[in-house]
């Protein structure tokens, strides 16, 4: 493992402000994740693959998105933040939740990630 970047703040907003650009490849998303990151969303684990599949199909039901680090705190090779996306889907509809979120850094990118979320 290795060191989180020496801003981890911002790290985080550049990792997913490219993660919700609708233009954002997944070849560019290997700056940010490992190949082999796993994300462990409210007990469910998915692998990088199943992890970009359902970001993919999230954006390409979305009008807009943002998302706010409401805290970040990085110690060792890991990031514990807790963030908030604010969605307005193509329908008109709005998603609103908040995550709480452990990322292991390895290499200057997001290995694993352990999260929960919950609607707003």
């Amino acid at each position: 493992m290795s060191p989180v970047p020496e801003d981890a703040r911002s790290f985080l907003e550049r990792t997913f402000a490219k993660l919700f650009d609708p233009l954002t490849t997944e070849r560019e998303m290997l700056e940010f994740f490992s190949p082999d990151y796993t994300q462990d969303l409210n007990g469910k684990v998915y692998s990088f693959r199943q992890f970009i599949d359902g970001v993919s199909a999230l954006k390409a039901t979305l009008r807009s998105s943002s998302v706010v680090f409401t805290s970040v705190v990085a110690s060792g090779d890991t990031i514990a933040e807790i963030h908030v996306v604010d969605a307005v889907k193509k329908d008109g509809s709005r998603l609103r939740f908040k995550v709480i979120a452990f990322q292991t850094i390895e290499n200057g990118r997001i290995k694993k990630a352990e999260e929960v979320n919950c609607p707003l």
